[in-house]
C-alpha cells in the first residue's frame, strides 16, 4: 500500500474514533448508582397521609391533604433498592396514591371523608336539563367533563385488575379505598341508565368546557347532557357498559361481600347488554351523538360486543355468552388473528386474555392460542410495535398521545395472562417468564428506570412530573398562558399517571404539552392493578429511590435521532468515502495511469498547428493532368506555402 493512501485510511480511522469519544462525552448515559452491600438499608419515602407500612382498611383519620405539606423525601437517593420490608412500602404509597388521583376527579357532592381536600363540590345541576339526576361521578381528565366510554372501561380494568391481584389489595389494607373509588364511579353510571332504554354517555361541551381553565367553583353552567337509546342506539357504548356491571359486580359478590350491591349492579349488566343486542341500527354511538368526536370517537362496536359478551359469560357462566363472545371475535378474525393494541376503543386482545381463563379446559385451547398470540406479538415489540430505545413498549399510531397507558396496558395484559397460565398449570414456564419479565421492564421503566430518569406517578419524587395538564390542579385562570400562570402548580395530583414520554424517551413537563402531560381515569387504570401486583410480589423498592433529583441534559433529537448521532454517522460517511475512493484509486492505478497518459497525448495534439488542404480550380487541359497546386495555410491571416506536385498519366 502507497505510505500516503495508509496515511489517509489512519487518519479516518483516528478521527472516527475521536467523534465517538466526544459523542459518550457530549451525551452521557445516565447510570443508576452502583448497589452498595445489603447491610445497607434505605428508609422508605413517605408522602402526606401515607406512612411507610399498609395503612388500615378504614376511613382515613389522617391530617386532611394540604398543598403546604409535601412528601418527606431524602435529600440525598437512597443507596439500595433491597426492599426493607415485605410488602414494600413503596408500592404500598404507590397504590394508596392511585386511589388519590380518583378522590381528585370526583365530581358533584364531595363526602365528609374526602382525603383532597383543595377540591369542592361541583356541578351538582348536572342532567338537569334531561330531567334526571348526573350529578356525581368522575371527571374525565384535565378539564371537567365526563364521558362515559373511558369511564365504563376504567372501571371494568379495576374491576378485573382488583378480582386477579386481590392479594395486593388485601395486604396494601387498601380494599376500602378500592371501595370506596369503584362505588363512586358505579353509583354514577346506574344514575346514567336510569331505565332499560336510556344510557347518558356525555356531560358537557368541548366547546364550552375547553375554553375554561379554573378551579372547579367557576365550571361554566349550565351543562348539555346527551344519551343513546332503543331508537337511537350506541351498541359500543351499550355493550362496554355492561361489561363495566358485569366485572365490578363479580368483584362485590367474590371479594368485597357486598351481595344486595352486586345483585344490583348484575341488573344493569343483563339490561344494557340486552339493549345493545336489540337496539337497532347497531353503530356506533357518534351516529347519535356527534359531540363525541371531538374526543372518544369509536372505531367500531364489534370488540365491544365481544367484551360484553365474555364478561357476562365470565359473571353468569351461561354458555350462550360463551358462544356469542366466540362469533363476535370470529367477525373480526374473518382473515386472520387480530391482535391489537389495547385501549379504551379496542378491547379485542382483551376479550381473548379473559376467555382464556374464564372457560373450562375443553374450550380453552382456541382462547389460550389467540392470548398467546397476542402476548407474544407484544413481548416481541413486533411491527407496527417497538421498544424505544429506553425500553418503553411504543405502539405505532397508538402511543403518540399516551405512551405511559398502552405500555401499562400491555403489561397489565400479559401479567394476568402469565397469572391464569400459573393458575391452570401450564408447563410453559418460558412464556410465563417472559410474560412476567415484560410486565416488571415496564412497571420499572414508568417508575424511573429511563433516560429521563423520572417516574411518571405525579408526587412520589423529585424527579415526578410537575405540571400535569389538569385544570383544578394547576390553580391557574389565564387560558392563555396555562404554562406560566401559575409558574408552579397550586396542587398536587398525587398518584396521577401522566401521558408519558415520546417514543424517544423525552419528556415534556410542560402543562400545554397534553399529548405527554395529560392525566386522565382510564390513563390510572391498569396501574391500579399493577400496583397491587407489584406489592404482592416485589422483593425490591421501585426504581425511583434510588434516583438521585434532577433530570439529566440528555441531547436533542433530530426525526428520531439524536443529533450527536447524526453527526458521527455524517462524520464517518465522509471519511468511510474518502477511504473507499483512495482503495480503488490504488487497485486501478495502472489504468489511471493509462488513462492520464492517454489524456496527455490527446492535450498535446490539439496544441499542434492545423493544416487545411484546398483543392485548386480543375485543369483546363482534361489531358493533361496537372496535379493541383496545393495551398497549404496555417490559420487564418497566415502565409501560404506552395508546393508543386506532377503526376504523370
Amino acid at each position: 500500500m502507497r505510505p500516503s493512501l495508509r496515511l489517509t485510511l489512519v487518519a479516518a480511522v483516528a478521527l472516527m474514533a475521536t467523534a465517538v469519544v466526544f459523542a459518550q462525552e457530549v451525551s452521557p448515559s445516565p447510570q443508576l448508582p452502583v448497589t452498595p452491600p445489603a447491610s445497607v438499608t434505605p428508609t422508605p419515602t413517605t408522602g402526606p397521609g401515607v406512612t411507610a407500612g399498609p395503612q388500615p382498611s378504614q376511613p382515613s383519620t389522617t391530617t386532611p391533604f394540604s398543598p403546604n405539606m409535601s412528601p418527606n423525601y431524602p435529600k440525598d437517593p437512597l443507596l439500595t433498592r433491597d426492599s426493607p420490608s415485605f410488602p414494600d412500602p413503596e408500592y404500598v404509597k404507590l397504590l394508596d396514591y392511585m386511589f388519590l388521583f380518583y378522590e381528585a376527579q370526583r365530581s358533584g357532592k364531595l363526602p365528609a371523608d374526602q382525603r383532597v381536600t383543595w377540591r369542592n363540590d361541583s356541578a351538582l345541576s348536572d342532567g338537569r336539563d334531561a330531567g334526571v339526576d348526573l350529578s356525581g361521578g368522575y371527571y374525565d381528565a384535565g378539564d371537567y367533563m365526563k364521558f362515559i366510554f373511558p369511564l365504563t372501561f376504567t372501571m371494568t380494568e379495576t374491576c378485573w385488575g382488583a378480582l386477579e391481584f386481590w392479594d395486593g389489595y388485601q395486604l396494601a389494607n387498601q380494599t376500602h379505598y378500592l371501595d370506596q373509588m369503584v362505588r363512586w364511579g358505579m353509583d354514577w353510571l346506574i344514575k346514567a341508565h336510569p331505565n332499560d332504554n336510556t344510557l347518558y354517555v356525555q356531560v358537557g361541551l368541548t366547546e364550552v368546557d375547553n375554553n375554561y381553565w379554573g378551579p372547579d367553583s367557576g365550571i361554566p353552567l349550565p351543562r348539555t347532557s346527551f344519551k343513546v337509546t332503543n331508537t337511537s342506539p350506541g351498541t359500543d357504548v351499550m355493550a362496554d357498559a355492561a361489561a363495566a356491571f358485569a366485572s365490578c359486580s363479580m368483584l362485590y359478590r367474590d371479594k368485597l361481600k357486598d351481595t344486595t350491591y352486586a345483585t344490583t349492579l348484575q341488573t344493569h349488566a343483563t339490561s344494557l347488554f340486552n339493549l345493545a343486542e336489540t337496539a337497532r341500527p347497531q353503530q356506533p354511538y357518534q351516529k347519535v351523538v356527534p359531540a363525541v368526536t371531538c374526543c372518544y370517537e369509536s372505531s367500531g362496536f364489534i370488540d365491544e360486543l365481544a367484551w360484553g359478551a365474555a364478561w357476562m359469560y365470565k359473571l353468569t357462566q351461561d354458555a350462550s355468552f360463551a358462544t356469542k363472545a366466540d362469533n363476535y371475535i370470529s367477525q373480526l378474525n374473518t382473515r386472520s388473528v387480530q391482535v391489537n393494541t389495547i385501549t379504551w376503543d379496542d378491547k379485542s386482545s382483551l376479550v381473548y386474555i379473559l376467555m382464556a381463563g374464564a372457560t373450562p379446559p375443553a374450550l380453552r385451547t382456541k382462547w389460550q392460542g389467540f392470548a398467546q398470540q397476542y402476548a407474544d406479538s407484544v413481548a416481541s415489540a413486533d411491527k407496527p410495535n417497538m421498544f424505544t430505545e429506553g425500553g418503553l413498549f411504543y405502539s405505532n399510531g397508538n402511543s403518540q398521545l399516551d405512551s405511559a397507558v398502552v405500555a401499562a396496558n400491555a403489561a397489565f395484559a400479559l401479567q394476568i395472562l402469565a397469572n391464569n397460565m400459573n393458575a391452570t398449570g401450564s408447563s410453559d414456564r418460558d412464556r410465563i417468564e417472559k410474560y412476567t419479565k415484560f410486565t416488571v421492564s415496564q412497571v420499572e421503566y414508568l417508575l424511573g428506570e429511563n433516560p429521563e430518569r423520572t417516574p411518571y406517578v405525579v408526587g412520589v419524587h423529585p424527579n415526578s412530573p410537575a405540571n400535569p395538564h389538569s385544570a383544578p390542579a394547576s390553580g391557574g385562570t389565564d387560558i392563555g398562558n396555562i404554562n406560566t400562570s401559575p409558574k408552579e402548580e397550586r396542587w398536587t395530583l398525587y398518584g396521577a399517571l401522566v401521558g408519558g414520554p415520546d417514543k424517544n424517551d423525552r419528556f415534556l413537563d410542560e402543562r400545554d404539552k397534553w399529548e405527554q402531560s395529560e392525566v386522565a381515569l382510564d390513563y390510572n387504570a391498569p396501574f391500579n392493578g399493577l400496583m397491587a401486583y407489584m406489592v404482592s410480589t416485589a422483593t425490591s423498592s421501585p426504581p425511583y429511590v434510588t434516583i438521585a433529583a434532577g433530570r439529566p441534559d440528555l441531547p436533542p433529537v433530530l426525526n428520531g435521532m439524536a443529533v450527536w448521532k447524526i453527526i458521527l454517522i455524517v462524520v464517518g460517511s465522509i471519511f468511510v468515502a474518502v477511504a473507499i475512493g483512495a482503495f480503488v484509486c490504488y487497485r486501478k492505478r495502472d489504468q489511471i495511469r493509462a488513462w492520464a497518459a492517454a489524456r496527455k497525448q490527446r492535450s498535446a495534439e490539439k496544441s499542434m498547428p492545423k493544416y487545411v488542404i484546398k483543392r485548386s480550380a480543375p485543369p483546363r487541359n482534361h489531358n493533361d493532368r496537372d496535379v493541383e497546386a496545393l495551398e497549404v495555410g496555417q490559420g487564418q491571416g497566415q502565409p501560404a506555402l506552395l508546393q508543386d506536385v506532377h503526376r504523370t498519366t
